[in-house]
C-alpha cells in the first residue's frame, strides 16, 4: 500500500479596493504546521499611480498584505493605523503639509510603532540624518523598477533599507560627528598625580598595578580614576586610555 501523502493547500488570492489578502501558498509544509507570518504594509501616499504600482507589487508576495490610504487630516492615520495594525509604513517624504520625518516620529511615539519607509520622488540632500532621529528605518528615491518586497521585508525584521545618497549622507554624518566622551583636550586640567595614573591606565594596568608601581593603596588609585571620569565626563576606563593615545600621553 502505498503511503499516505499530506495534502498541499491550494493558492487562492484576490485584490479588492487596494487591500491584497494572502490566503493559503501551494508550497510543501513540515508535519507540524506553522501559521505563516504576513507582514501588514500601509501605503500612506498622495499619488494615486504611484500607490496603485506599489500595492500591485506587494499584492503578488505571498506573505505581504497592503492597504493604501490618502489621509486629509491627521485623524486619517491615525485611524488607518488603528484598524490595520501595520507592520511597515510607506510613507511620502511631505504629507499633510508637513515634512515625512515629522509624522513619522508621531508615529513612532506610539505604544507599538511600525517601521516606517519614507518614499521621495527625488533625493533631496539633509534629509536622512532628521528621518533617521525620528525612527523612519528606510529612505527610499522612487524608481519604477525597484522591487519592494525586499525592502519592505527587511525594515519589518528591524533592519534599514536606504537610497545609495543617503547612505552616503548618513556615512558622512556619522564621519563628521565628535565622539561623545571623547574630547580631543582635557577641559581641566589634571595634576601630575592624575596624568601618571592616567598613563599607567592605558597602557593597561589594573589599579592594582598601578598602586605598586605608584606605592599608593587601591582605594586611592580608584578615586583617581572615578574623579577623572567625572571631570572629564567619561564613562569607563576604555575611554580614559582612548585620551590619553589622543592627547599623545602614551
Amino acid at each position: 500500500m502505498a503511503p499516505a501523502v499530506n495534502p498541499t493547500p491550494e493558492v487562492t488570492r484576490f485584490v479588492q479596493d487596494h487591500w491584497s489578502v494572502p490566503l493559503r501558498r501551494q508550497v510543501p509544509y513540515p508535519r507540524e504546521r506553522v501559521a505563516p507570518v504576513v507582514i501588514r504594509v500601509l501605503l500612506i501616499l498622495s499619488c494615486p499611480r504611484r500607490a496603485r504600482r506599489i500595492g500591485r507589487q506587494l499584492a503578488e508576495e505571498a506573505d505581504i498584505e497592503v492597504r493604501h490610504r490618502v489621509p486629509e487630516t491627521w485623524s486619517d492615520i491615525v485611524t488607518a493605523l488603528e484598524e490595520f495594525s501595520p507592520s511597515v509604513v510607506v510613507l511620502d517624504r511631505f504629507v499633510l503639509a508637513t515634512e515625512g520625518a515629522a509624522v513619522a516620529g508621531d508615529i513612532a511615539r506610539g505604544g507599538r510603532p511600525p517601521a516606517v519607509v519614507l518614499l521621495a520622488e527625488a533625493y533631496h540632500p539633509g534629509d536622512v540624518v532628521p528621518a533617521a532621529k525620528a525612527g523612519v528605518r528606510g529612505y527610499v528615491v522612487d524608481r519604477p523598477g525597484d522591487a519592494w518586497g525586499p525592502i519592505v521585508r527587511a525594515v519589518a525584521a528591524g533592519e534599514g533599507w536606504l537610497a545609495p545618497p543617503a547612505a552616503g549622507e548618513l556615512l558622512e554624518a556619522f564621519r563628521a560627528r565628535v565622539p561623545h566622551g571623547l574630547p580631543e583636550r582635557p577641559r581641566i586640567r589634571l595634576t601630575d598625580r592624575e596624568l601618571s595614573v592616567l598613563r599607567l591606565v592605558a597602557e593597561g594596568c589594573s589599579n592594582l598595578e598601578v598602586a605598586t608601581q605608584l606605592g599608593l593603596s587601591q582605594s586611592t588609585i580608584k578615586t583617581h580614576v572615578s574623579r577623572m571620569l567625572a571631570r572629564l565626563d567619561l564613562r569607563s576606563r576604555t575611554q580614559l586610555a582612548a585620551l590619553a593615545r589622543d592627547l599623545g600621553i602614551v
